[in-house]
């Protein structure tokens, strides 16, 4: 009878839940410990394949010996008493429950995945398996908080912690304290050995201080994660040796939910799908979830999504996994959850433990790898990867089985970013380097969300596919060695962020983005703990870059900074900059001391990349911070030239103070000190090594469109003391140049190779009205087009004079001493405002 209405409650809350038995589900139930329940009349013995009819339902009441191998295609309940089941592999046809989510299971259960023969194939899955072909997976610990945070700064040495939520927690437990500095191998595991209120005492003292208080207004209070639950699923001790631990995998048809659970020992070295917790291909699965579990010791992966959506990823805690923690991994998975997660110490694969890259971006691996923007990802937290935080690492179309060209990730809107925190990695947030189509390395990847995705003929046409804008809302970082925050693509916009002690705060290598009501801290109250090889601050401060320089002593050569000006049209508008100043550093031994530069606004630097000379700074705030850092670049010595390594964006540096809290001149520019963009009217600021000047800037595209590679490339400008840009052509096209200028001033231009047949020069990043003078060597009859690739008919036609040429709106060119002249004026034009002209040496234009 108890069976009998155990049945029946199965199906209704399983009805309840949005879920069905199997056709053909249990009409019968038993206990695995009584023989009348088997139909060999024997209670299953050590090692066999044991299977479960589908007419059978099993309540296990007994922890029985190892088997082979166990095939549930009726329904295998366990008791409620401390139980465990050991087997090589487990596969659910049927239905599999270790409690329900309306009755948590709340004593002891243990699932042991044993099989080590990595040749075994058990229907697609290998073995060491929990799979789920088809059938219903319920797995429900007793529900606890999944993490917390530390309520007060813990120092080296200490056992004991106070934290701000310990509710639920126990003696006994084991738990990891995240790394609050740069190095995620700070992370420490503990045993809880005594309780009082929030405050718990450790097994062992802490081998590192974590820090855990609010500093300058940015939280860098380190996380808590608990790791004990009283629901196991483990690989066998032998896991540990060779990597081979067990995973659990859903195919198309199943349903698997799992809360309150802890995987250990889980996910098979070096393997691929072959992962702790996997929805592989299912499909549209909304109601199903992993939830308020632990996963730890993985050696591969933590949680994968796969063709999959609609999946609830919700306050797990994951620790020490190798390669991208949680995973959504063709680009293909829409629609999913991923809310208050914890990832701590996400590791790249070491060869010298045997492991391999299961992808190629796996060398830098991400806590959260997200492929499709269209997932919610809301108040989680990467604390600690060897690579990187949050990475969108989306792919031009999906990969894999999910291969289509009908989805573009990388023209989808962005679904939900916020309130996530990133701190103890190298990279916080990319948004960038996607996986190639074909070899998944790591690619370029512009982000440019449009209306149409699809419309790939427009994807760049703003009146007909207009953009969205993606917003990356309330993000906090801090404590990492490369960027808190980098963006490529259009229409970004970075909203709330709070980052700190970061190398370099943000880079947008974007268009038409911004960061907006920011705060951005250089040196926090978070010292941290330099090892011992590290240079630090007089101080004694950890630092993002601690290590020797060939070029300086040590980091001189690296000054930190919180906005990075690049590409553009970029800037930022009402953001507070916190604690920017130069750093006396020096090693255990008072060595090599010398200064660690900072700036709250600087450049990528020594790009070879155009930057935009629209770039903006608006609402600037400045608090114990040098407002501008521009490191020296010096000119391209004649070796550099001879070599073509003199490409060089960033000796063109300019951004415009619209409304003077930067510099104190409203509409002012801020240049790099190089003399080829100022003269006497530009105010000096050495501090910075820039200078304000209040001219309007440009940017001059020389190419050669008729193939010759020419090179280097002088530009000089026609006045005062006549300065000189020299640069070779970009690392990738040897036939492009690229020079910020002022505007309406004449330039001359030379190529130490002579100019190409056909020559196009473009003026952009400027306003309607706006023109350059240009000369270059030239006899004969030039054929001037007016972009011709637009409109072959616009052809310049000879000025009657200099001063009509000078007066003209840029159709006509002009002659005089074996120099051809030649106006570049802006004009607004379907949607299009920049002036191109094409010369030719013949009629190579016609």
């Amino acid at each position: 009878m108890r069976n009998l209405l155990w049945s029946v409650f199965l199906l209704l809350a399983a009805g309840c839940a949005g879920q069905s038995e199997p056709p053909g589900g249990p009409q019968r139930w038993g206990a695995w410990s009584d023989p009348r329940t088997w139909p060999s009349g024997q209670v299953p013995r050590a090692n066999e394949v044991v299977n479960i009819p589908p007419d059978l339902g099993v309540v296990l009441d007994v922890s029985p010996p190892p088997l082979r191998g166990l095939n549930i295609y009726g329904a295998l309940r366990f008791d409620r008493k401390d139980l465990e089941l050991s087997a090589d592999w487990i596969m659910v046809h049927g239905r599999l429950e270790v409690g329900t989510p309306q009755e948590p299971f709340r004593q002891r259960a243990v699932i042991t995945l044993t099989g080590n023969n990595p040749e075994e194939d058990q229907m697609g899955m290998g073995t060491k398996v929990l799979g789920v072909m088809g059938g219903v997976l319920e797995l429900h610990g007793e529900p606890r908080p999944g993490w917390t945070k530390l309520a007060q700064s813990a120092p080296r040495g200490a056992r004991e912690i106070a934290v701000l939520n310990a509710s639920g927690w126990r003696v006994g437990d084991r738990i990891v304290l995240a790394s609050t500095d740069y190095d995620p191998r700070q992370a420490e595991v503990r045993t809880i050995v005594a309780i009082s209120g929030n405050t718990l005492t450790l097994d062992r003292p802490l081998e590192f201080p974590h820090f855990g208080e609010v500093t300058f207004g940015v939280d860098q209070r380190g996380e808590v994660g608990l790791l004990s639950r009283n629901v196991v699923v483990q690989g066998d001790e032998a896991s540990a040796i060779n990597g081979f631990g067990g995973h659990i995998m859903a195919m198309m048809g199943s349903s698997m939910r799992i809360s309150g659970v802890e995987l250990r020992r889980m996910g098979q070295r070096n393997r691929l799908a072959r992962y702790p917790v996997h929805w592989h291909l299912v499909g549209e699965a909304r109601g199903q979830y992993i939830k308020h579990t632990s996963i730890h010791e993985s050696f591969n992966r933590c949680i994968t999504i796969h063709g999959t959506s609609g999946v609830e990823v919700v306050g797990n805690v994951a620790y020490n996994a190798v390669g991208h923690c949680y995973f959504l991994e063709d680009g293909a998975e829409t629609q999913n959850l991923l809310e208050g997660n914890l990832g701590l110490l996400t590791r790249r694969p070491e060869a010298s433990r045997g492991e391999q890259p299961v992808i190629p971006t796996d060398r830098t691996p991400a806590t959260f790898w997200i492929t499709h923007p269209a997932n919610t990802v809301r108040n989680n937290v990467a604390a600690g990867s060897d690579g990187i935080g949050f990475w969108y690492a989306l792919p031009e179309n999906p990969t894999g089985p999910s291969a289509t060209t009908t989805i573009w990730p990388r023209r989808t809107p962005l679904g939900e970013f916020s309130g996530n925190v990133s701190h103890s990695s190298w990279d916080g947030l990319m948004v960038d380097r996607g996986p190639n189509r074909d070899t998944l390395e790591a690619e370029s990847a512009v982000y440019n969300p449009r209306t149409r995705p699809a419309d790939t003929q427009n994807q760049y046409n703003d009146a007909l596919n207009p953009p969205v804008v993606a917003e990356f809302k309330n993000f906090t970082a801090y404590k990492h060695r490369g960027n808190a925050i980098w963006l490529r693509g259009l229409n970004h916009k970075v909203t709330g962020a709070r980052l700190a002690d970061n190398a370099i705060g943000v880079t947008f290598a974007s268009r038409a983005t911004t960061l907006e009501d920011s705060l951005i801290v250089g040196d926090s109250a978070n010292k941290g703990f330099p090892r011992d090889w590290e240079f630090r601050g007089a101080d004694g401060r950890s630092l993002p870059r601690p290590w020797a320089s060939s070029a300086g002593p040590i980091q001189d050569n690296f000054p930190i900074r919180g906005f990075e000006f690049y590409d553009g049209k970029v800037g930022f508008r009402n953001v507070e900059f916190v604690n920017f100043q130069p750093l006396e550093i020096h090693n255990a031994q008072g060595a090599h001391r010398t200064i660690r530069e900072a700036g709250a606004l600087s450049y990528l630097r020594f790009t070879s990349f155009d930057i935009d000379s629209r770039n903006f700074a608006e609402r600037a705030r400045f608090t114990n911070a040098k407002a501008v850092y521009l490191p020296p670049r010096p000119e391209p010595t004649p070796e550099e030239l001879s070599r073509g390594q003199s490409a060089d964006g960033y000796r063109g540096s300019v951004f415009v103070d619209l409304d003077g809290s930067v510099s104190g001149r409203q509409g002012h520019a801020v240049v790099l000190n190089n003399p080829f963009l100022w003269d006497t009217g530009c105010e000096a600021r050495a501090e910075w090594n820039a200078r304000i000047c209040g001219y309007g800037y440009a940017r001059l595209h020389i190419r050669s469109e008729s193939g010759e590679n020419i090179g280097p490339v002088s530009l000089t400008r026609e006045d005062g003391g006549r300065p000189v840009f020299r640069m070779w052509g970009a690392p990738n096209d040897p036939r492009f140049f690229g020079a910020t200028v002022i505007k309406g001033r004449t330039y001359t231009l030379e190529a130490s190779g002579g100019l190409p047949r056909r020559l196009r020069l473009r003026l952009e990043d400027s306003e309607p009205g706006d023109f350059v003078y240009v000369t270059v060597p030239y006899s004969g009859e030039p054929y001037i087009y007016r972009d011709y690739w637009i409109d072959n008919r616009n052809r310049l036609a000879r000025a009657a004079s200099r001063a009509e040429f000078e007066a003209s709106s840029g159709d006509r060119y002009w002659t005089e001493g074996g120099r051809l002249y030649l106006k570049l004026r802006v004009k607004s034009e379907a949607g299009r405002e920049w002036a191109v002209l094409d010369v030719c040496s013949s009629d190579l234009c016609r």
